[in-house]
C-alpha cells in the first residue's frame, strides 16, 4: 500500500507549514524506538530533528516523522517495508492522541457508534495536523468512506489509525482498506466496513 518512492514524494511535497501535534509525533517515535531499538531511533531522530524536547501541544514539521521513518526503511539490518513502519506509526500515534482532551472527546462521540467515529474523524485530524483535507461519506448503515486529499502521512499510516480507533473507541473489528489515487500516496479513500 505504501512504498519508499511514495514516502520520498511526500517528503518532497511537504512545506514549512505542514505540521503535526507533538503528541502524534511522540506516539509514533516511541513506537519506533520500542519496535526497532531506542538507541537506533534516537540517533536518527537527533540527526533529523536535533535534540528538541517534544511537547504534546506544540507543532512539529511532519517531515520530522517522515524522514525518521524513511531512514529506518533504508536500514538493511532491519529489513523493513514502508508499510510496516508507517502502519506502526499510525497505530501508536492514535493511541497517544486518545489520551489527550481531543482524543477523549472523539472517544465520547464514537463510543459504541462506529458511524459517529468515522463522521468525526475528519474534524479530529484537523485538530492534530495542519495539512490535508478529509471528506466523510456514509455509504451504508455499517460502512463509510473518507476521502483524503494531500495527506502527508499516507495510506498505511491512516488505515492503521482507523483500525485502532474502531477497536479502542467503538469496540468493533472493522475492515479498513484504501484506494490510492496518486503516485505520492497523498490522495486516497479510506473504506471502512464493520
Amino acid at each position: 500500500m505504501d512504498s519508499k518512492e511514495m514516502l520520498d514524494k511526500r517528503i518532497a511535497l511537504a512545506t514549512s507549514t505542514d505540521n503535526m501535534l507533538g503528541m502524534v509525533l511522540d506516539g509514533a517515535l516511541t513506537h519506533l524506538g520500542q519496535a526497532y531499538g531506542v538507541a537506533k531511533v534516537n540517533t536518527i531522530r537527533t540527526q533529523v530533528m536535533g535534540d528538541k524536547t517534544i511537547r504534546s501541544f506544540f507543532w512539529y514539521p511532519v517531515t520530522s516523522l517522515l524522514k525518521v521513518a524513511r531512514r529506518l526503511v533504508d536500514d538493511p539490518s532491519l529489513g523493513l517495508t514502508c508499510d510496516e513502519v508507517m502502519s506502526g506509526c499510525g497505530e501508536h500515534a492514535f493511541s497517544s492522541l486518545l489520551e489527550s482532551p481531543v482524543g477523549k472527546m472523539l472517544a465520547r462521540f464514537g463510543q459504541g457508534n462506529p458511524q459517529a467515529l468515522v463522521a468525526n474523524g475528519p474534524y479530529a485530524y484537523t485538530l492534530a495536523v495542519s495539512f490535508g483535507e478529509r471528506e466523510y461519506t456514509k455509504t451504508g448503515e455499517r460502512s463509510a468512506d473518507v476521502l483524503f486529499t494531500r495527506d502527508l502521512f499516507g495510506p498505511a499510516f491512516t488505515t492503521s489509525v482507523y483500525k485502532v480507533a474502531f477497536k479502542l473507541v467503538s469496540n468493533v473489528n472493522a475492515t479498513v482498506t484504501a484506494t490510492i489515487s496518486n503516485d505520492a500516496g497523498t490522495d486516497f479513500t479510506v473504506h471502512s466496513r464493520w
